[in-house]
């Protein structure tokens, strides 16, 4: 993809309020789902299950017309607070591959990975989702952000959808023009009665007729239908802090183990802050005991750091400060006080905080290539 101009990851959950539910009440699964207004009421779907959809139920849909025709289904209100720390997390994810993440919706946002291989980190980010989340979400991949929505359309549910600079025009050809952005019902309509019904249609349109019929808009068309669009993926927000946590797979006392899963993190929150070109002067930790009692420690240094190592220092010196008198449910770390600007910060030992930065700018190349796990510190290799 290094020939790309530019590489657009769309990221799409399926499904997504529905996705959540089912996740969090496993014996909804496989069953038509309805969440929004109750029945009865004069309220609308907010979004359904895909087993819903098999009865003709969709988004925007009166909820009265939904019960008409799934009366069976299982009908829940929304629960927003649940969903936007689902959609705050899958987000969080997508975060650590690029800072250049516009969150259109909850459920949906742009990547913008040039000059990388946006296939593998897209498979790699649905794969996280799904791991860390417990989601499942579809991806497309081309070169502008028009395509690579489409490309997500045509993969959905739980796919993967390339669309690169030599395959568009192809891919396009016998795309209904209701699918190109920007033409709604009406101008649909318009063009389907001068037998213009697809993109393919639109590019053997005489050139100026159609700016010449719709203005501006007309131009933009004929360029939607021949792959050109170079609209860009603006970062919805500025960061304001950068974590990572991981529920373990059972409560934990060790004290090794523990330090070797705090390891992990730090190395991915300090991955994270130098892939944004981040430092940070905050370092916290998190820890929920199997109670489910959860405890929140942190530290402010007198400069900024990024680098693993120093990350991991702080986190272990806040953990071991802790009293571990249950055994440990999860673990996180999380990065705060950020920065872009590079403060000049007290050395003690100048050649190592070198030998650091060498070490560290060798591991981010390894971990965008192979993965974030091709690389650990000594202290996540668990004995």
């Amino acid at each position: 993809m290094s020939q790309w101009p530019r590489v657009i990851i769309l990221i799409d959950a399926d499904a997504f309020f529905a996705a959540v539910e089912t996740r969090d009440n496993p014996e909804y699964r496989g069953k038509p789902l309805i969440i929004g207004a109750k029945p009865g009421t004069r309220g609308v779907v907010s979004t359904c299950s895909y087993e819903a959809r098999k009865y003709g139920v969709r988004s925007a849909m009166p909820i009265s017309q939904a019960y008409r025709l799934c009366p069976h289904g299982i009908y829940l209100s929304p629960n927003m607070r649940k969903y936007v720390e689902a959609s705050n997390a899958m987000f969080e994810i997508c975060e650590r591959y690029t800072p250049l993440v516009e969150r259109v919706s909850v459920d949906e946002g742009y990547l913008d990975v040039t000059p990388e291989d946006g296939a593998l980190i897209a498979g790699r980010i649905r794969e996280e989702i799904k791991a860390e989340v417990g989601i499942t979400v579809t991806a497309g991949v081309s070169y502008c952000k028009y395509l690579a929505k489409i490309a997500a359309e045509e993969a959905k549910p739980d796919g993967l959808g390339v669309v690169g600079p030599d395959e568009a025009l192809e891919f396009l050809k016998d795309l209904p023009v209701g699918k190109i952005p920007g033409v709604g019902p009406k101008t649909a309509k318009l063009l389907e009665a001068q037998g213009i019904r697809t993109a393919g249609d639109l590019r053997s349109v005489p050139p100026g007729y159609l700016e010449a019929a719709f203005g501006k808009h007309g131009a933009r068309l004929v360029e939607l239908a021949n792959g050109i669009d170079d609209t860009p993926v603006v970062s919805s927000h500025e960061a304001k802090s950068v974590s990572e946590e991981t529920t373990l797979e059972k409560d934990e006392s060790d004290k090794e183990i523990l330090h070797a899963i705090l390891a992990g993190l730090s190395q991915d929150v300090g991955y994270r802050l130098r892939n944004h070109g981040l430092k940070a002067r905050t370092i916290g930790i998190k820890v929920r005991y199997s109670d489910f009692s959860t405890l929140t420690r942190a530290k402010t240094l007198p400069y900024h750091v990024n680098s693993d190592a120093e990350i991991y220092g702080c986190a272990k010196e806040l953990f071991d400060n802790l009293a571990l008198a249950r055994p440990v449910r999860l673990l996180g770390v999380a990065a705060s006080n950020l920065s872009t600007r590079d403060i000049a910060q007290p050395k003690l030992f100048e050649q190592d905080e070198k030998s650091w930065d060498h070490v560290s700018k060798a591991a981010d190349s390894l971990r965008k290539k192979y993965g974030k796990r091709i690389v650990n510190l000594g202290a996540t290799l668990k004995k």
